[in-house]
């Protein structure tokens, strides 16, 4: 006799009991118990019927039914299946035995004996294995094991002497030991008491109570704490306050404090209603102890619906200078920017329609060391576009965009006049070494910076391309005043590149400031992709005249006379799809010699795949305060991440002295995502100011859902490695 005729003969026999089994339904494979007892508060999406499905049933719904045989008990929400089902009416109490198996709403628990009532979603469970479902709202699958489980309310389920961990089956490579684990799965948080942290079979962290996030949620408390150091900030130790104000809004605190330059203070704010949704950023540090300033940062999205059909984009944001992300530790520095968006985007859809107003802007943060491109700004673009099907026969589709391009820089022609006055006044102890006396200093500053803008249209291997030509003047006048009296505490004199010769000061600090009564000539070329705004290439050349040469130094010696400064020229663009490169040149007309080369090189065909490479030249000088020194600087410059194999990524960089036949900085390391954890480890060598090396070692063990152990080696491949990208953010 085959199976299913067995079934039929069993389910036969049942409906031969009284008629509470619900009269002769010849079907017989499911039976339907319709009374509700409510002996005790049901949640909502707990009640309704329950539905019993087995190879043989017998008993009185009433009183107790015992099913065997492949038994399934469903209740709306809950499933529960074993060899054998005792169910008992009045108490709503179901004792399972044999191969059981429960599912709560997709978690799911397995274990030899199962106790469990259904209008209260209560029970117990003898050893349990219990696994936790990936859902949208959990960012990743768990599973754990106990002797004994207690199913409460709420999705709750405790385990008493109980493993867990984020591993898939069979994996154990690190699994949380804990005398009493709370998984509650409706906030998606675990607490657990006298727990210890097991990786690859060996304890490396005990703790008498721990709290973790089963999802991208949190409950409000201290988040795990972050270290990290570096040469800019010195010693940094953050620790993060989770805030969950409402389901639908959260804030996180960050005080952070950098021993080099203060205590730094970060928020985020996010918050997400039915009509619209956003987030906050902002971070502020008073008085950086080495910038001798206020820095800040400030970050908008936000998304809204409007009335029917319409709704409105923004996201803006702004730092203090230039320099906020490459001195401060920030998560902002995560993305490299170097152009912060002022975006502005209204829309309206229809089933036929589509319309949208853009308008967008920038902040471009230029580095002193090189230009960086300022992009046009989009004032404003405009979009339509509109389809129907079968109309009187026709299909029709349109598409229409007006952009209107515009750069803060470039423009058909500026003047911009330029009058100032600097006053100083130094008041020092009278019993200083070096015999200084209280002084003054008053110097008044003249400008005169203009420029022209062409542009045309040109075309190169079939992409239609904006080609411009930007000549530019700078006049500079301000008289010459003996300072070898003043002080000195902060002044150095800055790097001569493209940007510094339209600065009105050759000096970086205050307590000098150089005479100038020079003109600078510069000519700019960039080609812009038309159909994008992208800038593909830039290039310029520019030098200084003298009308008298400059006298104010930093030392008591006079410079040699000049008619004019070096020339100095630049290329950067991107050749290919992968590629970007750049170069610099510094060059003495009166010597034909070049005093300063850059080349430098960007790969990156998909991300986690960078490889950069840069050579850098700087003549010898028989200045001794200057830094290049009798033998000048030839260095190489290497730095990449790469996957080497499965899971595994290689990190290295390597900066090498040709002069001095010797490492600068040096960094070698990997990262190996294993999917339940990641692993990082990095050492890093550079030489100091006294030229002796620093030597350190930043492992990094992360348990994907629990916590992350030891030193923090992010911001340092941030720093080492142009465009670094971690392995979970490549495979979320």
């Amino acid at each position: 006799m085959s199976r299913r005729s067995s079934r039929t003969l069993a389910i036969a026999a049942a409906l031969a009991l009284p008629p509470a089994f619900g009269g002769d339904d010849a079907e017989g494979l499911r039976l339907r118990i319709e009374k509700q007892l409510h002996m005790a508060p049901t949640r909502p999406e707990r009640e309704g019927a329950k539905f019993l499905e087995a190879d043989h049933v017998e008993g009185d719904q009433d009183r107790k039914l015992t099913a065997t045989g492949n038994v399934v008990l469903r209740q709306r929400g809950v499933t529960i299946r074993a060899d054998h089902v005792d169910y008992y009416g009045e108490e709503q109490k179901t004792i399972a035995t044999g191969n059981v198996r429960i599912d709560r709403d997709g978690d799911v628990a397995v274990g030899p004996r199962l106790e469990y009532r259904m209008d209260t979603d209560t029970g117990t469970m003898d050893r349990p294995v219990l696994s936790l479902a990936k859902k949208p709202e959990r960012r990743t699958a768990s599973r754990g094991q106990a002797v004994e489980a207690i199913l409460e309310p709420e999705r709750k389920t405790r385990l008493m002497k109980a493993e867990y961990t984020s591993c898939p089956v069979p994996r154990d490579d690190w699994f949380l030991r804990v005398n009493e684990l709370l998984l509650d799965s409706e906030k998606n948080i675990g607490e657990a008491t006298h727990g210890t942290v097991y990786f690859l079979g060996a304890p490396i962290l005990y703790a008498p109570f721990m709290t973790f996030a089963l999802d991208n949620k949190r409950k409000s408390g201290f988040l795990a704490p972050t270290f990290g150091t570096s040469g800019q900030s010195g010693f940094e130790v953050a620790l993060p306050y989770y805030w969950n104000i409402a389901p639908n809004m959260d804030a996180t605190i960050t005080p952070k404090l950098l021993t080099k330059r203060g205590m730094q203070l970060a928020g985020e704010f996010r918050y997400l209603e039915p009509k619209y949704n956003g987030q906050i950023d902002a971070e502020f540090l008073p008085h950086d102890r080495i910038a001798e300033e206020d820095r800040f940062f400030l970050g908008i999205h936000h998304a809204q619906q409007l009335w029917s059909g319409w709704s409105a984009t923004l996201n803006a944001q702004k730092v203090s200078d230039d320099n906020y992300f490459r001195d401060l530790t920030t998560k902002i520095a995560l993305t490299s920017q170097t152009n912060l968006p002022r975006d502005l985007v209204v829309a309206y859809g229809n089933d036929i329609w589509t319309l949208s107003a853009r308008v967008l802007g920038y902040q471009t943060l230029q580095d002193p060391t090189n230009d960086v491109p300022i992009p046009y700004n989009i004032l404003p673009q405009l979009v339509a576009s509109g389809s129907g099907q079968n109309v009187h026969g026709f299909d029709w589709q349109l598409y229409s965009e007006l952009s209107n391009f515009r750069h803060p820089v470039l423009t058909n022609g500026y003047i911009t006049p330029k009058i100032g006055y600097n006053f100083t006044r130094y008041n020092v102890d009278p019993n200083n070494a070096q015999g200084l006396l209280d002084s003054s200093r008053e110097l008044p500053i003249a400008s005169l910076d203009s420029g022209l803008y062409f542009d045309r249209l040109a075309t190169i291997g079939g992409t239609g391309y904006l080609q411009t030509l930007e000549p530019r003047l700078f006049y500079l006048y301000v008289p010459f005043k003996d300072q070898t009296q003043l002080p000195n505490f902060t002044t150095a004199e800055a790097d001569f590149n493209f940007q510094r010769i339209f600065a009105e000061n050759r000096f970086v600090g205050g307590d000098r400031i150089g005479d100038a009564n020079q003109l600078t000539i510069a000519l700019t070329s960039r080609l812009v992709e038309s159909a994008t705004g992208l800038e593909r290439l830039k290039m310029g050349i520019g030098q200084v005249y003298y009308f008298e040469p400059p006298r104010v130094t930093l030392s008591s010696e006079a410079p040699p006379p000049a008619k004019s400064s070096d020339i100095l020229g630049f290329v950067s663009g991107q050749v290919a799809h992968a590629t970007t490169v750049d170069a610099g040149l510094q060059y003495t007309p009166t010597t034909g010699q070049s005093e300063k080369i850059y080349v430098g090189a960007h790969y990156a065909p998909e991300p986690g795949s960078i490889f950069n490479a840069a050579y850098r030249y700087t003549r010898g000088s028989t200045d001794p305060n200057d830094p290049a020194g009798p033998l000048g600087v030839q260095q190489v410059d290497f730095s990449t991440q790469w996957p080497v194999l499965r899971n595994i990524q290689a990190l290295a960089r390597w900066n090498y002295s040709l002069v001095d036949h010797k490492l600068i900085e040096g960094l070698a390391g990997f990262e190996y995502n294993a999917g339940c954890w990641q692993l990082r480890a990095v050492a890093h060598r550079f030489i100091t100011a006294t030229q002796t090396y620093s030597t350190s070692f930043q492992i990094q063990l992360e348990l994907t859902g629990l916590s992350r152990i030891g030193i923090n080696p992010l911001e340092t491949l941030r720093q080492n490695i142009t465009g670094y990208k971690r392995s979970d953010e490549l495979n979320p």
